[in-house]
């Protein structure tokens, strides 16, 4: 197994890292994880120092792992492998299981050739697994037919708490830091309804001094440790999203964590949070600011409605997107591609 990030990368963590205790322990399979990419540096010496040679020894290591070993299969998450090496993996009848959860055949800057590595990964792979349809038309358009796996909670561990009453309520976010800027595009929703009603907002995993015009933030380090601790201050999960080709293709991960802990969402209609989404049962979709302070007013009003909502999300996610509901549909490929 290959990722882009270690525990701390989100991706990493929720389309792979998570299913190797199932993998061992449900599937009797024996899995050697190697990340791309080491924790995060917590202090200026481990960046410039310790960080660097780590990346290295890891790049060393999956080459090794890669060139030299022979597996069962190969699952690979997000990254881009070497086009010579794909071909000495394939010519050793090794299967490869891609996955990927964002758009990242999109050309960024200096990153041109993401295109073209993309349809490499894609052309190499025996299987491929994407988290939304809006990432099937470039599959598609490379001749590969993906299987589609949500982002899958662990329900054991982001579950509803009781909750007592409180006058203030607390509107939240979670996050990293590139899609902080997300909330920006509700500014002004925010600001009224801060104006009107007795609220906190609380983001958690933004950029460090992150703030929104004339409002005050509550803002929070993400750790895994705290993660289904500080979800449960919530009591209003949101989800901005602009329209733009790469926000389209985002896995709607955040609504999967509220829906978990029981908590009634508010999302813009763009991509798979559509589907995430029932309108008026789990939550609501608002497409502009008027729709965001009306739904948010709602649901500020009335608890009955906040708890009503979080207990069909709650269900929805036991039903669809549960780790072990995903993990069912992962085991599968690996059970082909042997």
């Amino acid at each position: 197994m290959i990722t882009i990030g270690d525990f701390d990368h989100a991706s990493s963590r929720v389309r792979a890292i998570q299913y190797i205790p199932l993998l061992e322990n449900e599937a009797n399979l024996l899995v050697k994880w190697i990340p791309r990419i080491p924790t995060k540096p917590k202090n200026l010496f481990s960046k410039w120092f310790i960080f660097p040679i780590k990346k290295r020894y890891l790049f060393l290591k999956r080459t090794y792992h890669l060139l030299l070993k022979k597996w069962d299969i190969i699952f690979i998450q997000k990254i881009f492998i070497p086009n010579w090496l794909l071909k000495k993996i394939n010519k050793n009848g090794i299967p490869i299981i891609y996955d990927f959860d964002d758009a990242i055949y999109i050309v960024q800057k200096g990153q041109k050739s993401n295109e073209l590595k993309t349809s490499q990964m894609l052309k190499a792979a025996s299987k491929v697994i994407v988290s939304t349809h809006d990432l099937l038309p470039f599959c598609e358009k490379n001749n590969t037919k993906p299987i589609i796996i949500t982002s899958a909670v662990d329900i054991e561990k982001i579950k509803p708490i009781k909750k007592s009453y409180n006058e203030i309520i607390t509107i939240g976010w979670i996050g990293s830091h590139w899609t902080t800027d997300f909330l920006k595009d509700i500014n002004v929703p925010l600001k009224n309804i801060s104006e009107n009603y007795n609220v906190r907002i609380l983001v958690v995993g933004a950029k460090p001094g992150f703030q929104l015009e004339k409002l005050k933030i509550d803002s929070k380090k993400w750790s895994l440790e705290r993660e289904a601790d500080l979800i449960n201050e919530m009591d209003i999960g949101i989800m901005p999203l602009p329209n733009t080709d790469f926000a389209k293709a985002k896995g709607g991960y955040k609504l999967y964590l509220y829906m978990a802990a029981g908590i009634p969402i508010i999302a813009s209609p763009v991509g798979i949070n559509s589907k995430i989404i029932r309108h008026g049962v789990n939550g609501f979709l608002a497409k502009d600011n008027e729709d965001w302070i009306e739904y948010l007013s709602k649901l500020i009003e009335d608890k009955l409605l906040r708890d009503k909502m979080g207990q069909s999300g709650k269900e929805i996610i036991i039903e669809n997107y549960s780790l072990k509901v995903c993990f069912e549909k992962l085991i599968g490929i690996t059970k082909i591609s042997c």
